[in-house]
């Protein structure tokens, strides 16, 4: 891949999944308890929504926000027998093409040409592509890893750390960076500042989101911050996150720093990202 002299975003879709509806969204002032025995005994579920990393072109190198899931997690043994929620709260379709492996390589892209991968968070959606980055350096908040690197509390909250590269040690982001509108601090993932994370936790501890700074458009990519631009508006959280109070606050600021600063919110499972991307529709937060 050409070196390139301008910053970019581009979806890379790995897959779809249905889940239950109410782990797209529960009221946060209902109990982590009840919250999770909803979902537990919810019988429906929601249309297919989009399971998207993002590719980000940067000058010093291409950086990979997320890397989505892996194609064998659909095979037999990828998730652990003990632990039945990950079929009974979901329904995946992926093919081999998919795999974001077989994807970088499809746009001439080799792993040791990534300046980094960045993780919002470690649950098998984010990072089931791990096994196809081996060589390139991982980044997440060590929050987060602090969190998940136990793997039976790891496993239980959604992540398959059996399936992680063997010896799986990831880079820490560090707050060297400048507060960015109402987030106090910023973790920069480029030398020129262009292309930063920020720190939204709620939907697991040392969740993160990036910023990135092209020369026309601000974009924010949310990770799980929220599912989609109209649950972040209503300020609804998700149901399955660890702290919906949190939660709820991280979508706070995201709103307020796009009040600040136009924004174009892209998140992993919104099915009308593409649009937004496609028109740099900038999100207009509503007051509540």
């Amino acid at each position: 891949m050409a070196a390139t002299t301008q910053i970019d975003v581009q979806f890379i879709q790995t897959g779809r999944i249905k889940i239950r509806p109410s782990m797209l969204s529960q009221p946060a002032n209902r109990s982590i308890f009840l919250r999770r025995l909803r979902f537990l005994t919810d019988r429906s579920w929601t249309d297919w929504l989009p399971v998207y990393t993002f590719l980000i072109s940067h000058p010093e190198g291409p950086i990979l926000f997320d890397a989505g899931m892996s194609p064998r997690c659909t095979s037999p043994g990828y998730f652990p027998f003990w632990m039945p929620t990950f079929t009974l709260t979901s329904q995946i379709e992926i093919q081999p093409q998919e795999g974001i492996g077989a994807q970088l390589k499809e746009k001439g892209i080799e792993i040791k040409a990534l300046k980094a991968v960045v993780l919002s968070h470690l649950r098998h959606d984010h990072s089931g592509g791990l096994e196809d980055l081996v060589g390139a350096p991982v980044y997440l908040m060590e929050e987060h890893w602090e969190a998940f690197k136990h793997p039976l509390h790891a496993t239980m909250e959604g992540a398959v750390p059996s399936q992680w590269p063997k010896n799986f040690s990831p880079q820490f982001l560090q707050p060297t960076g400048p507060p960015i509108g109402p987030f106090e601090k910023s973790y920069p993932i480029t030398s020129d500042g262009k292309v930063v994370a920020v720190q939204t936790p709620g939907h697991v501890p040392g969740h993160l989101s990036v910023i990135v700074y092209g020369d026309e458009t601000t974009w924010f990519l949310t990770g799980d911050a929220t599912y989609s631009q109209e649950l972040l508006d209503r300020e609804e959280t998700d149901g399955v996150n660890d702290d919906p109070v949190q939660a709820v606050q991280s979508l706070r600021l995201i709103k307020e720093l796009a009040r600040q600063t136009p924004l174009v919110v892209l998140a992993a499972h919104d099915t009308d990202e593409l649009r937004r991307k496609e028109e740099g529709e900038v999100y207009k937060p509503s007051r509540l």
